[in-house]
């Protein structure tokens, strides 16, 4: 592909802001971000295809010895336990916290899978030069997954209980936990490799189909210019309710009920924060004793063995990230709900902040689920799941679902009468 960074005859419009510019070819190595809004639109990417294929093909390689040979072996007394990955993903069915091994299982163990083959085969697909209706869908998914697919909060699990277990046993690192630290940057690579609008655009049938000319238009709306939610090719507003000719999607101005839906997540994320910290998340048996902990006795325990930047970890994962991602959502639907126009820029780049780390307060439940599989010492120690692993996991979930159901561009259309 050519170089050229010169502005190209399409427009562009900003997914966050719905600005509209000239679109721009950056050199090799550069980013276009919106001057409005500050989100990147486009970073490119050198052989990109060639290098998600590489990347991808030798995750898929690592997958199953990541998640099927043993991960660790913990030794108190001279007894032994070791578990897999995959077995300790299936650790919380064995506690009865269904809903919340569904969870672990999904973005543990099956959407990490689904997402590096779809990869794999997107890439090889567009390195073939092949064409398909499917890979429109494939790229879709990817876009949807990458969220979903938590190995990397996984991998901080599984450090974070090595740091938890170093003292009370002895630890044995087995060949699986070096396959999934493969796997894991193999995974981040990948995405990381991947230049999705490119790959988008080896599959545009309609590249250089006329669009509206704009005339003293800043938005796309005002040029009569709407974005395809699958895949962000502008297409024009009498479009709507059709589909879009490059990925199918429905077309829609903005998303359908987008406040409504974000209301309600973020209404319930708010109900089942107070019984996620305040109920006890983990239960610890001693001997035959029980002894029962919240998240908060679990972050005074790592400060209190000296351990501070695991219960800092902890701490923001768990307790901050939760509380600022609640607050940082109903100040936005408040801003809108009052039009008030102040800060935009600001509360935009927040709201990608807490799309970019709701995922990372996964770290608790991950860690809970390999505690279970691994201390299992009969008399001498247990790690149980306690109840509130199902309302904090409900947290996670509703505020991850708040934030994507949320479209951003509505911040700046309530408020559009300042700049």
């Amino acid at each position: 592909m050519s170089n050229d960074h010169s502005p190209t005859s399409e427009p562009l419009l900003c997914s966050s802001c719905d600005l509209l510019m000239a679109d721009v070819k950056p050199p090799p190595g550069h980013t276009v971000r919106c001057p409005r809004c500050g989100r990147r639109l486009h970073k490119w990417k050198t052989n990109s295809i060639e290098k998600t294929l590489a990347i991808s093909l030798t995750g898929l390689l690592l997958y199953l010895p990541a998640n099927f040979m043993q991960l660790l072996t913990f030794d108190i007394l001279g007894t032994d336990v070791s578990s897999s990955l995959f077995a300790a993903t299936l650790s919380m069915f064995n506690q009865g916290q269904y809903i919340v091994g569904i969870l672990i299982v999904l973005c543990g163990f099956f959407l990490p899978l689904l997402l590096l083959s779809l990869i794999f085969s997107v890439s090889l697909a567009l390195h073939k030069g092949r064409r398909r209706p499917w890979i429109a869908r494939a790229l879709i998914s990817i876009h949807h997954l990458r969220e979903w697919a938590m190995v990397d909060v996984y991998l901080i699990g599984v450090f974070v209980t090595i740091i938890k277990m170093s003292h009370m046993a002895k630890i044995q690192y087995d060949i699986g936990l070096f396959c999934f630290i493969g796997l894991v940057l193999c995974t981040i690579g990948a995405l990381s490799a991947m230049d999705r609008r490119l790959f988008w655009s080896r599959l545009d049938p309609n590249a250089d189909s006329p669009l509206p000319e704009p005339v003293n238009a800043v938005t796309g709306a005002d040029a009569g210019l709407c974005l395809c939610h699958g895949c962000e090719k502008v297409v024009p507003i009498a479009s709507q309710n059709r589909r879009c000719p490059r990925c199918g999607e429905h077309l829609h101005l903005r998303k359908k009920n987008s406040l409504s839906r974000t209301w309600a997540l973020v209404i319930t994320a708010v109900i089942l924060t107070l019984p996620a910290n305040i109920l006890p998340i983990m239960e610890v048996d001693y001997f035959g004793v029980p002894d029962q902990s919240t998240i908060m006795d679990g972050i005074i325990y790592f400060f209190k063995e000296g351990s501070y930047g695991i219960g800092a970890i902890i701490l923001t994962a768990s307790i901050l990230v939760p509380l600022f991602k609640i607050s940082g959502l109903l100040l936005i639907l408040l801003t809108i709900h009052f039009r008030l126009p102040g800060w935009r820029r600001h509360k935009t780049i927040m709201l990608r902040f807490i799309e970019f780390i709701g995922r990372w307060s996964m770290l608790d439940i991950f860690v809970i689920a390999l505690l279970c599989a691994l201390v299992r010492f009969g008399f001498l120690s247990t790690i149980n799941a306690a109840p509130a692993v199902f309302y904090f996991a409900g947290v996670v979930v509703c505020t991850m679902l708040a934030t994507i159901s949320f479209d951003p561009r509505l911040l700046w259309d309530a408020t559009s009468s300042s700049d």
